[in-house]
């Protein structure tokens, strides 16, 4: 990660106390999950300037990274300037880590969800080739549609809402990831991600039909289980 002189920090820090009342950064920082314990994790010292290589160290380190787009902040587009909390802080597991980029998102429909997950579940492809966008049930809906209409073009899609938040679900990923779930999860081959369609954590493993319905049963519609066969690395 490039290092950055001390006038470009001052420069970036100024820049976002100066939105601050539009959108605080910091309102949305350091939101720890409902069911954490005494687990702790720290945030990483980044290694790289690229949101999305930011964002995996985050989840390597068991918190739930949310992009947060700064057009007033003097940096190259889509550089990382800042994390909420800052690198080396302890907080606890599951709490949302906020990178701070500069720039604004490409105005298409990808990249607009992938820009605002407190408003955003995700985006798929669906069987007749349109997109599904997830949107969170706490969202304002009407401005969600304006925005979506703007960047859509001709691209056919349509919208549909989900209980649970793109953080609620990513930290069923992080618990999933520890591999205590169930007895032998340590040597289990599995895969995680987020389903927008089913508006649910899509894990898929080798499981009898009585830990498939444990599973699914504990996180209460969070999770799908898939009966598959996964290559562990």
């Amino acid at each position: 990660m490039h290092k950055w002189t001390l006038a470009l920090a001052a420069t970036a820090l100024a820049g976002l106390a100066g939105c601050a009342q539009q959108q605080p950064v910091a309102d949305i920082a350091a939101v720890p999950s409902p069911t954490a314990s005494a687990r702790m994790s720290m945030v990483p010292n980044l290694t790289s300037d690229n949101p999305s290589v930011v964002e995996k160290e985050i989840l390597d380190g068991e918190l739930v990274p949310i992009v947060k787009y700064e057009p007033g902040v003097v940096a190259d587009a889509n550089t990382v300037v800042n994390t909420v909390p800052p690198p080396g802080t302890r907080v606890p597991a599951g709490t949302v880590v906020t990178i701070v980029v500069a720039g604004s998102p490409a105005a298409k429909l990808s990249a607009v969800v992938d820009a605002d997950r407190e408003t955003f579940v995700g985006i798929a492809k669906d069987r007749d080739g349109s997109w599904v966008v997830a949107v969170s049930a706490t969202a304002d809906l009407p401005k969600t549609l304006q925005r979506l209409k703007a960047v859509a073009g001709k691209a056919p899609y349509r919208v549909q809402t989900c209980e649970r938040s793109w953080v609620e679900l990513t930290r069923v990923q992080l618990e999933l990831g520890r591999r205590d779930f169930l007895p032998g999860a340590d040597k289990l081959a599995f895969s995680t991600g987020i389903d927008p369609i089913a508006c649910a954590v899509l894990m898929t493993v080798q499981l009898s039909d009585g830990e498939i319905a444990e599973l699914t049963a504990r996180y209460r519609g969070a999770l799908v289980v898939r009966r598959g066969d996964v290559r562990r690395d």
